[in-house]
Formats: C-alpha cells, sequence, structure tokens
C-alpha cells in the first residue's frame, strides 16, 4: 500500500490564527486562547516528522520485554502531532489509538484525509472517529431517527472518511452523559442502541468501538450520590450485557488535578496511590461489588481504560492545570507511572488506559512558545510510557519518572495541595443491596409467572435483615410488563411491596408479559441498591398465519418462494410450519409441501388462484396470478382414407406438454381453393383431427383461431401440404 502524503497547509495558516490571538491585553489581564482544531499546532515540524517515520519505519524491540497497552488517546485538536510524537517514542508493546474529531461546523460530518496518516505511523496505530453524542441527538430529532440508525449512518460516513475497520480503525462515543449513568428517562436505552448501530454498521463488518464517558472532579468532597448512581448502573444487567458485546474500551474521564497531586514533601509513592484512587475508582469499586454486578465486573475487567489528564493550562473542564510547563510534564509522567503500578498490582494481563489532550493557552504565551512547550510535554508523554513498559516488580512502572530511585521527571510541589480522602470509598461497596433471591424464569406470553422474591444482602451476599421496613418498587424494561401480588391479578406496570422490620425478603410477586423477548425485571429501594434480573418470554401458542409475499404473479412454467410466519393472540411472531397447497388443483405445484417455506412452480396454463398454507385448524394465503402460458402449433399431419384425407393438428405449450382443451378452428384448401373449414377442441393429447373428403389435388391447412383459457397462441402454423 502506498504511503500517504497529505500537505498540512491549512494547519500552517490555523497556527498563524492561533499567533494572532495570543495576544495581552492593555490592562495586566490576560486573553485566555482555546487552541484551534487543526492537525497540529506545529505544522511543518510534524509534517518533517511524520515523513520520517513513515519513510523509515523504525524496528522496534519483542512483544516479551514489557507490559502491553492497549492506549487510547482523546485528541479535540492537535491529534496529528499527537499521534506522530507517540509513535518517534513508540513503545514495542503499545497499541495507540487516536480519535479525531469531526467537523466543526457539524460534528455529524466525519473528517476525511486523517485516517490514513494515524495509520501510516505503523500497524500499532489505529484511528478513532470520535461520534459526537450531543450532534448525533440533534439528528435524530431533525430526522425523525432511531439511535440505532444514527450508529448505522455514523459507520457509513466513517467508511466515506476513510476509517478502516479492517485495518483496526474504529469509533468512539464522546460521551455517555451523566444521565446514562443516573438511569434518567431513555438515557441507557438510547445509549445500548447507538452503540448496537455502530457496531452492526451496514451489516458487511462489525466492529467494537470505545465510549468516553463524562466523570467527577478529583477535588470532589462528597461523593455519596455519584457513588449510589454508579452502583445502580453497575447492576443494570441487560446494560453491562450489551456493552460486552459492542463496546471494546470502556474510557472513564479521569482528569486529575495538580493540585490534589503535588503535596510539597509527600513521596511520590504516596501520590501514586492517591492518584489511583480517583483514576481507577470505577473499577475498584466494581471489583468490591457483590455477586449480583458479574455482568459489570466481566466487562469492566478486560474493557475498563482510564482516560487521564494531559490537557493543559485549565482551570476547569480537565481538572486544573494552570501550571507552568516543567510542572505539566511531571504531572504526566506521574499518572503513567500510577497508571502502570495499578495493573500491575491489580494482577491484568492488559494495560488499558489513556490520556485526554487539548491544549489550551492560558496564560498567553506566543504562538512559538506555546506549540514549544505543548509539543515537549507530547515528548514526555511517549517516553513515559515507552519507559514505563519493562516490568520492574519492586516499582513497576517506574520508568516514567526516570532511572530507579531519582524521581527525575514525577516531581513537583504546589502550595496548598492537599491530598482528596473522599476516593478511598470507592474500595468498598456501598450500602446494602438488593438482589433476585429466586432464579430466572422463561414464561409463555399472557401467562403469569411463578412466584417471585427480592432479597436483602450484604455486599458480599450474605441475608441482611432490616431494622426499618423497605419499599420495595417493581418495574419492567417490557412496556407490556406487568405485576401483581397475586397470580390472577390485578396487575400493574408498576407496583410496590415491602420488606418487613426485621425481615431479609420480600413476599411473594407476580410477573406477567404479553410481548416476547428478554424483559429485564427491576427492583429498586431508596439508598438500596438496585437488582435486576432478565426473564423470557416465548410467544402463546399460535393464532394467527401471514404468507409473504401476500400476492405474486407468476409467468407460465415460472416459480415464486413464499414464506409463512405465524402470530400468538398478542402480535408476537412465531416461526411458522405448514401445509402447502395451490387452488385450483393444476394451477401450480408446491415443494416442499410442508415447512416454513415453499415455492410455487406454475404450469403452462395460465390463471388466478391462491397459495395456501395451513397449520392445523390456523391457515392463510396469497393470490396467485399465473400469467397465459404461450402454446403453438406443433405439426399439421394428414394420412388418407378411401372417402376422405384425416388432417390432424397439433397443440403443445411452448415448452411444456400437450395444449389440452383448446378450441381450434382451421381452413384446408385443396389447389389453393378453400374445401373445408371446422372447429374442434384439443384432446388430451392436444390433438384435433379433421375428416376432409377426399378428391383428387393438394391439400394445405391453416389454424385461424387457437383459444383457451390461460393460454395464448402464437398465431402461426407449421409448413404443411399433401397430395392425393
Amino acid at each position: 500500500m502506498g504511503r500517504t502524503r497529505i500537505s498540512l497547509a491549512v494547519c500552517a495558516v490555523a497556527a498563524l490564527a492561533l499567533a494572532g490571538s495570543a495576544t495581552v491585553s492593555s490592562g495586566a489581564a490576560v486573553q485566555r486562547v482555546t487552541s484551534p482544531v487543526v492537525p497540529s499546532l506545529e505544522p511543518e515540524k510534524t509534517e518533517a516528522l511524520w515523513r520520517s517515520l513513515v519513510r523509515r519505519p523504525r524496528h522496534l524491540r519483542a512483544q516479551g520485554e514489557c507490559r502491553p497497552l492497549r492506549g487510547v488517546f482523546y485528541a479535540a485538536t492537535d491529534w496529528l502531532r499527537l499521534a506522530t510524537k507517540l509513535a518517534a517514542n513508540a513503545s514495542p508493546c503499545a497499541e495507540y489509538y487516536v480519535s479525531i474529531p469531526p467537523i466543526v461546523g457539524d460534528k455529524t460530518s466525519l473528517r476525511p484525509g486523517q485516517a490514513e496518516r494515524i495509520r501510516a505511523l505503523g500497524s500499532n496505530f489505529h484511528a478513532l472517529a470520535e461520534i459526537h453524542w450531543t450532534s448525533w441527538s440533534r439528528w435524530i430529532a431533525e430526522n425523525g431517527a432511531t439511535w440505532h440508525a444514527a450508529g448505522v449512518e455514523a459507520r457509513r460516513r466513517m467508511a466515506q472518511a476513510g476509517f478502516d475497520i479492517a485495518a483496526g480503525d474504529t469509533w468512539a462515543v464522546n460521551e455517555f452523559p451523566s444521565t446514562v449513568r443516573s438511569g434518567a428517562g431513555d438515557a441507557r436505552a438510547n445509549a445500548r442502541e447507538l452503540v448496537r448501530g455502530l457496531y452492526e454498521g451496514d451489516g458487511t463488518r462489525t466492529a467494537r468501538g470505545v465510549v468516553f464517558i463524562v466523570g467527577l472532579g478529583q477535588p470532589t468532597t462528597n461523593v455519596s450520590v455519584y457513588q449510589t448512581n454508579l452502583q445502580n448502573w453497575l447492576a443494570d444487567t441487560a446494560f453491562w450485557t450489551d456493552m460486552t458485546t459492542f463496546v471494546s474500551d470502556w474510557s472513564q474521564e479521569v482528569y486529575g488535578d495538580f493540585r490534589r497531586y503535588a503535596v510539597p514533601g509527600a513521596p511520590i509513592t504516596l501520590r501514586r496511590d492517591y492518584l489511583n484512587d480517583y483514576l481507577q475508582h470505577a473499577l475498584v469499586v466494581t471489583r468490591a461489588g457483590p455477586p449480583t454486578i458479574e455482568p459489570a465486573r466481566g466487562f469492566l475487567q478486560t474493557a475498563f481504560s482510564p482516560v487521564a489528564n494531559a490537557a493543559w493550562q485549565y482551570e476547569s473542564g480537565y481538572g486544573w492545570t494552570l501550571i507552568p510547563v516543567d510542572q505539566m510534564r511531571a504531572f504526566v509522567s506521574a499518572q503513567v507511572y500510577a497508571l502502570r503500578a495499578f495493573s500491575f498490582a491489580a494482577g491484568l494481563s492488559q494495560d488499558r488506559w489513556g490520556f485526554a489532550w487539548q491544549p489550551r493557552n492560558g496564560s498567553g504565551l506566543s504562538a512559538g512558545d506555546f506549540a514549544a512547550q505543548t509539543g515537549s510535554i507530547l515528548d514526555r508523554l511517549g517516553v513515559a510510557i515507552r519507559d514505563s513498559g519493562p516490568t520492574d516488580p519492586s516499582d513497576p512502572g517506574g520508568g516514567a519518572c526516570g532511572p530507579p530511585g531519582q524521581n527525575v521527571f514525577c516531581g513537583g510541589d504546589f502550595t496548598g495541595a492537599a491530598f482528596t480522602e473522599s476516593w478511598k470509598a470507592f474500595r468498598a461497596w456501598l450500602g446494602s443491596v438488593l438482589a433476585f433471591a429466586t432464579p430466572p424464569q422463561t414464561l409463555t406470553a399472557g401467562q403469569p409467572s411463578a412466584p417471585l422474591t427480592v432479597n436483602l444482602q450484604t455486599s458480599t451476599g450474605s441475608p441482611l435483615a432490616t431494622t426499618t421496613p423497605i419499599a420495595v418498587t417493581l418495574t419492567s424494561s417490557s412496556q407490556d410488563g406487568r405485576f401483581s401480588l397475586s397470580p390472577s391479578g390485578p396487575w400493574a406496570s408498576q407496583i410496590s411491596t415491602t420488606i418487613p422490620a426485621g425481615g431479609t425478603t420480600t413476599p411473594p410477586f407476580h410477573y406477567l408479559d404479553t410481548r416476547a423477548g428478554p424483559p429485564q425485571v427491576k427492583a429498586t429501594a431508596v439508598g438500596v441498591t438496585t437488582a435486576t434480573q432478565v426473564e423470557t418470554v416465548a410467544p402463546g401458542p399460535l393464532s394467527r398465519l401471514r404468507v409473504d409475499p401476500g400476492s405474486a404473479v407468476i409467468g407460465p412454467r415460472g416459480s415464486r418462494r413464499f414464506a409463512v410466519t405465524g402470530e400468538d393472540a398478542f402480535g408476537n411472531l412465531l416461526t411458522a410450519s405448514a401445509t402447502w397447497t395451490v387452488t385450483p388443483a393444476g394451477l401450480a405445484i408446491v415443494r416442499p409441501k410442508t415447512g416454513s417455506s415453499t415455492t410455487v412452480r406454475a404450469e403452462g396454463q395460465g390463471g388466478n388462484g391462491l397459495a395456501v398454507a395451513r397449520a392445523g385448524a390456523v391457515s392463510a394465503s396469497a393470490s396467485l396470478k399465473v400469467n397465459p402460458g404461450p402454446i403453438r402449433v406443433s405439426s399439421i399431419r394428414y394420412s388418407a382414407r378411401p372417402t376422405v384425407v384425416r388432417v390432424t393438428a397439433s397443440l403443445a405449450e411452448v415448452g411444456g406438454g400437450a395444449a389440452r382443451s383448446v378450441r381450434t378452428s382451421v381452413v384446408v384448401r385443396r389447389n389453393g381453393r378453400p374445401v373445408f373449414s371446422a372447429s374442434k377442441r384439443t384432446d388430451a393429447t392436444g390433438r384435433t383431427t379433421y375428416l376432409v373428403p377426399r378428391s383428387s389435388g393438394c391439400f394445405r391447412t391453416t389454424v385461424t383461431s387457437a383459444t383457451a383459457p390461460g393460454y395464448r397462441w402464437n398465431g402461426k402454423t407449421p409448413a404443411n401440404r399433401f397430395c392425393t
């Protein structure tokens, strides 16, 4: 494959614009500038480095010499410079995934001509197409579309923009909002449908992708509401089952705050541990959770990928990083150290993490100084990732900070900095847990379940007696799901039951659903982790059949395939096996005669009829029209008798057998003059015979008409002559 060569001239123009805007006002205040959305803030230098890397690929060391890393990098701008500098200092054991932002004016339009530049840096570099949640939600509203359709459309636009799934590129949703975590409205259902559409695309090639998750700032001191929402989210079995199928990287946004790291005099190992309390809190609490969250735990154990902070000169949004460049380089190095150390200590087989990159000229530097200093941060990031890869069991990841014991790169004190203790709360599961005490059931649509109950447990799964009554609310993900305390009703879409004081279990309740599928039943209570369980609802008995297509027109000797589907009394689809017939008999034949589908093959004679499917006492039909079949006079034969000449006309279906019951009219001429005419129907062999009085001369017969329902004569008589 040829190497990509794309000019960065447009980036040079953008960089000049940046230089013009990074100015100081007439007073002492600094105008703080967000970087333009361009591939590189140093286009000429990036182009030169990129070309050198692409022309002379580096030969990296063997994979066994360092820990494998799957690095996911979010870039709101400057993505090509980020990727190129990472490639210049690439780890031999890392796969790098770099996001490319969409077009600013319309963030449903994906940026062309960039993915191939990322891929050109090596087989371990891949492009991520940023799928902007808010912009696509507007697209859905404006087009009356679904979230699944949005995902499919985004995949189509990815292909148009040059993202290559087969080469390792994929998609990245930016970002699941906090309503997905809290479960507000349809947010979770929408999220599930979006990633399903992104995964499926047009059906030719599936692609698991990245999801960025909005987080909470490190300085937060009261995390109880956040932790409760997170724990309830982790209990949503259906959600995490879908994520397991459709998502490869669960990228939690954890943008560290330098004021919560650079505590004066604190040893680097203590700083590392406080960083990990924040960076890894979502995975830590998942690992501490009860058995009821196993689907979430199984997924996050292999997909959790914290997104650390390389975004420089921010007061909010990306934590607080309004610090000199040398301190930012130290902060980036320290986060790499912490991330490596946690993965090793947690026994993870592969490191999964990355960084957010969106530099902001918050101190009013000149364009040249700002570009140079941000470039040095990227250099440090690439080297820290590379040098932390070789594993030292005594200090895993320590290479990010320099030679062992020297901490050359991870230092930096900040007056007034203090550690945040709140994130240690995630080492334990918060509060008590609801769990279904009865196993999942397989139900028949319209029939009530066997009794169900919900228990109150500790986070380790032990029964827990409540000191006060706990009201438990029962709901279903199915619009047709209903609950009752009795198998005979009354039924309601939501009911409440109570775990009594001193008890551990709700009274029995029942579930009924008329919609086939896997509904998720949910039990919630204030201050207690939610319980979910997926039931299976099978269709009821066959009530109706439908033949597809409902009508068909077939040419003579032509064929058409028909299929039958069944429905129960509630409209749920069933796979049906039917006995097939065609009426009237002789219009067509069916093969096979039983099954969920058949092929109807027309005979040579046209007409109208029905293709009928029958299963027991239930039947359905499709109207069938067979176009008139062509017939021809295949021969005119003569034989002489003492007083008459026998004239036999044979008619046949074109491409078929004898044409029966065709009224045929003939004129017989002797020596060119008409001497006989008659009209008769063909017999079972397609023949009709006329007795013409015999006299000397030469006879010639002309068929003047040949008609029968379902037949169309071609109007021709074959050459014939008989002389006596």
